[in-house]
């Protein structure tokens, strides 16, 4: 069984690893003949101490984030239409990564038994490096979004 979904966030690693264990029946005594696979965000390097809480999305990926769906011209969900929404979101999904940390691998493996990190935003491929008032620009929107939204 494969399951794959990288909108995951921490406080559902744990149902959705429990929720793995009960549905694959391994014997008493025997090793289990499945792995379970985390897929996450390759980050770029930032200062973590500029954020008031521990975490491990990169403002980075906050901005290229709301740069997605901003260009997003039909979605059923979120789309560009309405971008103060959609800062919200990306925001409050960034707040949901609170007090995990991805280079801590005793607290990842403690989920998952194999850790991926995929360039889903193509950094490399940006004409330009991000300017540095816009990843403070995505430090101070972090801080100020409330962990308890």
């Amino acid at each position: 069984m494969i399951y794959l979904d990288r909108n995951n966030t921490p406080d559902v690693w744990g149902d959705i690893i429990n929720t793995i264990h009960r549905n694959n029946y391994t014997a008493p005594n025997t090793p289990r003949d499945y792995r379970t696979v985390v897929l996450l965000p390759k980050q770029e390097s930032f200062d973590k101490s500029l954020y008031n809480s521990k975490n491990s999305i990169c403002p980075h990926l906050i901005y290229e984030c709301c740069k997605r769906i901003f260009n997003r011209k039909s979605h059923g969900c979120l789309s560009g239409d309405n971008k103060p929404k959609a800062v919200e979101v990306v925001l409050k999904f960034a707040k949901l990564h609170d007090e995990a940390d991805f280079d801590d691998l005793g607290f990842m493996h403690s989920f998952f038994d194999d850790i991926l990190f995929l360039d889903f935003m193509n950094y490399g491929q940006r004409a330009a490096p991000l300017l540095p008032q816009t990843i403070t620009g995505m430090i101070e929107a972090y801080n100020a979004t409330p962990g308890n939204f």
